[in-house]
C-alpha cells in the first residue's frame, strides 16, 4: 500500500513527522497535494496536550494550500489540476446556531486538524465540499494564508467602520497583523498595533503600521491621537490576562471592543468602565464562509508575504513547531514538496 510523510501529534509534547498510509478518498471527496501549511496558536495547545478534543495520534494542520489530485464528485465546479485552500469547519448542521445562519459557532463545532486529521501532510482527503478555489497566480505560501486572514476578515465585520478613526489592534501576532491590515485597507485613518516582543513590533513597522510595546507609551499614543477620547474600536488579539486589564482603559465612551484572541481561563476585565462609558464587548470565533472569498481578494491587494518568516520541510516539524511555540517565529510554513530537509528563513 501507498504512504506518505504526515506530521503527526502523537501524545502531549510530541509532534513528529511519521509515514502514514495514503487516504483513500470516496464518493463526494478529493485528495490535495499539499503545497503549505501553517501552524497556529491553536495547535500549541493541541501538542502540549489541553486540547479538550484533539487525541492523539493525529495529523495536525488546517490553514493549508495545495492542487486536487483524485477527485470522485457528481458536481462540475471542482476539477483535478485545480489549487485550493480549505474551509475546515464541520457544523452539525442541527443546533440553534447552524439553524439560524450561523454554522461557525455550532454548539459541536468541529475541525478538520483537531477532531480528525488535517493537512500537515504531503497529501490529505476531504470532503470536496470544504474546498474552496484559489486563483491560479497565488502562491502557495500566501494561499496558506487565507484561513487566519479570513479569521481577520471576519473580525473586523463583526462591527461597523462607520465614522471610526482609530482602531488599536493588541497583540502583533499573524491574526493581530493580518487584523490591522484588514482595518487599514477598509479605511481606517488611524491603525495602532502593539506587542511586548520587540521583533513583532519591528515586523509591524515594516508593513507601514504605527507598531509600539503594549503599556503605558500605548496609552498615551492613544489619548494624544483623540484628545483624551481613546480608541474608536480595540481588537483583542492577543488572548492574555495583560490584553484583558488594557483594553477597557484604551476604549471612548461607547466604543466597541472585539475579542478576538482564545483565552485559555476566566480573566479580569473592567466592568465598572464598560458601565460608566457604556463600552461594548463583542466576541469572534473563526469565520463564515464568505469571510473566505472576502480573504482571497483582499490577499491579492495586501503585501502578506512577509507575515510568512519561516518555512520547513515535513521531515523538520519537530524543530518548526519549537520554534513556532518559543515566539521566535512569526508564522511558520511547512512545504510538504520540498526535497531537501532544513529550515529556511524566508527573505521577501
Amino acid at each position: 500500500m501507498k504512504t506518505m510523510i504526515a506530521a503527526r501529534y502523537m501524545g502531549p509534547d510530541r509532534i513528529e513527522p511519521a509515514e502514514v498510509l495514503l487516504p483513500e478518498i470516496g464518493d463526494e471527496e478529493a485528495l490535495i497535494e499539499v503545497e503549505a501549511c501553517g501552524f497556529c496558536g491553536s495547535d500549541i495547545n493541541i501538542v502540549a496536550g489541553t486540547h479538550p478534543r484533539a487525541k492523539a495520534p493525529l495529523t495536525l494542520g488546517h490553514e493549508l494550500s495545495g492542487r486536487v489530485v483524485q477527485l470522485k464528485s457528481s458536481s462540475a465546479e471542482m476539477a483535478i489540476g485545480d489549487r485550493v485552500t480549505i474551509y475546515p469547519l464541520i457544523s452539525c448542521q442541527h443546533c440553534y446556531a447552524c439553524t439560524h445562519g450561523n454554522p461557525h459557532v455550532c454548539r459541536d463545532l468541529r475541525l478538520f486538524g483537531f477532531d480528525m486529521d488535517g493537512g500537515m501532510a504531503q497529501f490529505v482527503k476531504l470532503p470536496v465540499s470544504a474546498l474552496i478555489k484559489l486563483p491560479d497566480g497565488m502562491s502557495a505560501q500566501i494561499g496558506a494564508l487565507i484561513e487566519p486572514l479570513a479569521v481577520a476578515v471576519h473580525g473586523v465585520s463583526r462591527t461597523s467602520l462607520q465614522d471610526v478613526e482609530i482602531v488599536v489592534v493588541l497583540g502583533a501576532g499573524p491574526i493581530g497583523l493580518l487584523t490591522a491590515l484588514v482595518a487599514r485597507a477598509r479605511g481606517v485613518p488611524h491603525v495602532i498595533i502593539s506587542d511586548i516582543l520587540p521583533a513583532r513590533i519591528e515586523l509591524a513597522k515594516s508593513f507601514g503600521l504605527r507598531a509600539l510595546k503594549a503599556g503605558n507609551a500605548l496609552w498615551q499614543m492613544v489619548m494624544e491621537l483623540s484628545n483624551q477620547n481613546g480608541a474608536d474600536l480595540i481588537f483583542d488579539c492577543a488572548g492574555h490576562p495583560s490584553s484583558a486589564k488594557e483594553m477597557t482603559s484604551l476604549a471612548r465612551s461607547r466604543g466597541v471592543i472585539v475579542n478576538l484572541g482564545v483565552y485559555k481561563r476566566p480573566v479580569e476585565i473592567d466592568l465598572q468602565a464598560l458601565n460608566f462609558r457604556e463600552i461594548e464587548i463583542l466576541g469572534s470565533r473563526v469565520y463564515k464562509r464568505e469571510d473566505f472569498e472576502a480573504a482571497i481578494t483582499l490577499a491579492l491587494q495586501l503585501p502578506l508575504e512577509r507575515i510568512v518568516t519561516h518555512a520547513y520541510s515535513l521531515r523538520d516539524v519537530t524543530t518548526a513547531f519549537e520554534q513556532f511555540r518559543s515566539g521566535e517565529v512569526c508564522k511558520a510554513l511547512i512545504l510538504p514538496l520540498r526535497e531537501k530537509d532544513g529550515t529556511v528563513r524566508l527573505s521577501w
